[in-house]
């Protein structure tokens, strides 16, 4: 996008929504550094003064460093930037992917058995209703994704910790981009498998195998983040 010139309305918000749009866009891209602020300041109209009060904004967000002597350059968004509700989630990017796939892996599993040791025959026919759906939208895979990400959380209200709830509450749309990039990258084949055998394991009430097979499902997950995401 061409950077415009401001009207004097809320110079410096603008200011720093546009640039925030720079970045969000990719136009400016991690790692880059960007423009001066005099350069800055010259292309959208405005005073220096303004430029490096957005510019702060944009830093207090971690999308951008600054460097004594060097200039401001993008940052590479992590897990943590992109849950600020200025920032969307589909910013996340392969580091960010990562982080919250290494959350999946420590806390999924003992989440799972603790699910199936509390699980009344309602909280599976739940789990059973989600996995019919996610079965029934293989072939469109934004619906699968969602209905995976609504097992997930199904699983982790049946667990009852008030704690972990928190933080799906937090993570809710970093965590719904996140099943988005997965089943996008991998297919559905794999989630299928392990959520089958998961609700077999509720049905059965065997909390100890539900464990096992999620932290099965999350290694596997997160090791493939490796071959399939970095590739």
């Amino acid at each position: 996008m061409a950077i415009q010139k401001i009207s004097r309305d809320s110079i410096s918000d603008q200011v720093f929504v546009q640039m925030k749009e720079q970045i969000l866009e990719g136009e400016w891209k991690p790692g880059e550094k960007i423009p001066s602020e005099n350069e800055l300041a010259r292309q959208f109209g405005v005073s220096r003064v303004t430029v490096r009060n957005a510019l702060q904004k944009l830093s207090a967000l971690e999308l951008l460093e600054t460097r004594f002597g060097e200039g401001s350059f993008v940052r590479s968004p992590d897990a943590a930037s992109v849950m600020s509700p200025l920032i969307p989630a589909a910013y996340l990017n392969d580091n960010g992917m990562e982080e919250i796939l290494q959350l999946r892996r420590m806390i999924e599993g003992p989440v799972c058995g603790e699910a199936c040791r509390r699980a009344s025959e309602e909280d599976v026919k739940e789990l059973e209703y989600f996995f019919k759906k996610m079965e029934a939208t293989k072939d469109y895979l934004p619906e699968f994704a969602r209905f995976d990400y609504l097992f997930h959380i199904k699983m982790a209200r049946i667990a009852g910790n008030s704690i972990i709830m928190r933080i799906y509450d937090i993570m809710n749309e970093v965590m719904k981009c996140s099943f988005e990039k997965v089943v996008q990258a991998r297919g559905n084949r794999a989630g299928l498998y392990y959520h089958g055998r998961i609700v077999d394991a509720f049905e059965r009430k065997d909390d100890e195998a539900a464990e096992k097979i999620m932290d099965e499902h999350m290694k596997e997950l997160y090791e493939s983040f490796f071959n399939d995401f970095r590739d």
